[in-house]
């Protein structure tokens, strides 16, 4: 099969994909609660029934919609820590990419909002919830045992702090969101950075705006 024609399950998945982005538009424009079917549709251009053929009800869509998001998100990060290379300018991805300057990327915490709070009404969407957060702090483990091991953090138990790191970004992220206080969370967390032995050069990196 040539590039230029690609495969039914490739057309499959990217239609799965472009479902599950339209959702995420509309989740985030909208809120959970409202989004229906007919909105998702119209946001991908296209008709119910190419939507309920990938994903048969709205919760099917909203587990679609936040595993992808998340995938996504992942994928970011990981770009993100790789084109860094070093420790330390991984440690000011992470910052960067968890409370960022972009637009797009910020209003991705009403995305994670809806979906924490939908995960209080639906046990098996929790437990998605749960193993997500698993991956979250094992790429923060990874960046702050490669900063332990370069020197640029005292004696911290990695996995320790990894789950507190976690859980601290998703709340001031959250906090940002609903009151536009971006500058402030990350100054919080770049604080909290500094508790941990960062040196002030490199907290002082964090504090600038990403470049993407």
């Amino acid at each position: 099969m040539s590039a230029s024609h690609p495969s039914t399950s490739e057309r499959s998945e990217r239609r799965r994909r472009e479902v599950c982005e339209a959702a995420c538009r509309v989740i985030v424009r909208n809120g959970l609660e409202t989004t229906t079917m007919r909105d998702i549709s119209r946001e991908g251009g296209f008709t119910t029934g190419v939507l309920t053929h990938y994903f048969p009800d709205k919760r099917a869509v909203i587990v679609g919609a936040f595993l992808g998001a998340s995938d996504d998100w992942f994928a970011e990060l990981r770009r993100r820590l790789a084109a860094a290379g070093t420790p330390d300018e991984q440690l000011v991805a992470l910052v960067h990419l968890a409370l960022p300057s972009d637009p797009g990327r910020r209003a991705e915490y009403r995305l994670w909002s809806e979906m924490w709070t939908y995960a209080g009404r639906d046990a098996d969407f929790a437990a998605q919830l749960v193993t997500t957060d698993a991956v979250w702090e094992r790429e923060i483990r990874g960046v702050l045992e490669r900063a332990r091991e370069a020197g640029l953090l005292t004696n911290i138990d990695a996995a320790a702090e990894a789950a507190v790191l976690a859980r601290l970004i998703d709340g001031l992220g959250l906090r940002a969101w609903i009151g536009d206080s971006w500058e402030d969370a990350r100054g919080r967390l770049v604080h909290h950075m500094g508790t941990l032995g960062v040196p002030g050069p490199v907290l002082r990196r964090m504090h600038t705006e990403d470049g993407g």
